[in-house]
């Protein structure tokens, strides 16, 4: 059966600063051997996770297979952040983090009338497999009623530009907006932005930050020879 794999809309990002732990141990401890990748979690028809194939590639089979509350479908695939220990070729899982995944939308108005609310940018990067560009975000959150309007974080595509040297760029535009969410402490935040359908050979990331807005690059495909 193929295993699909599902998105997940971002609104409070709270879920991998609440399992960050201090896994440094000296000798040949319980957590010596600990890593810790951006995976795709392949879950089995026990709503376990079997497998995972971390960013660059590297598939690895977990012994014993995982199960997290929070997994819900049998025979899918997730996106989330492996903490495991590796030893002996046997991968031993010790926390999955579920991660938040932004497809980018084509939205003539919104991007015209792109006026975000500011956000912290801590790091930026592609994965090694192309598949995703990975954010790690700072946003301000505190309590709110029940009632209150969200938080939310989006991906706008802008547009596709033919450069000079005839290779493509496309350009997308991060959306925040912080609803009714008071701005009272600091939450960092992780999500994986799917660049399926993105046949371009680089692209340009611009993001609201307090400071103004800033622009990240990325070239997702080798220069020819």
């Amino acid at each position: 059966m193929k295993r699909r794999l599902l998105y997940f809309p971002v609104f409070l990002l709270a879920f991998l600063a609440a399992c960050e732990q201090d896994f440094y141990d000296k000798g040949d401890g319980q957590y010596s051997y600990l890593r810790a990748d951006f995976v795709e979690a392949f879950v089995d028809n026990d709503k376990q996770v079997d497998y995972v194939v971390t960013d660059d590639g590297v598939k690895l089979q977990l012994t014993p297979p995982y199960a997290a509350k929070w997994i819900q479908r049998p025979d899918t695939v997730y996106r989330a952040v492996l903490f495991y220990n590796y030893k002996d070729g046997q991968t031993e899982a010790l926390s999955l983090a579920r991660v938040s995944t932004l497809s980018f939308k084509q939205d003539s108005a919104a991007v015209i009338n792109w006026k975000p609310d500011p956000v912290g940018v801590e790091t930026a990067w592609l994965s090694g497999s192309k598949k995703y560009l990975n954010l790690g975000l700072v946003l301000m959150t505190g309590a709110v009623d029940k009632d209150a309007k969200p938080q939310s974080v989006g991906v706008l595509l802008s547009g596709v530009t033919l450069n000079a040297d005839s290779t493509t760029t496309a350009h997308l535009l991060l959306n925040h907006r912080q609803g009714d969410e008071p701005e009272y402490y600091s939450q960092r935040t992780y999500l994986s932005i799917p660049l399926q359908g993105l046949e371009v050979d680089s692209l340009r990331l611009s993001i609201r930050t307090y400071d103004g807005v800033i622009e990240r690059a990325f070239r997702v495909k080798k220069p020819e020879r």
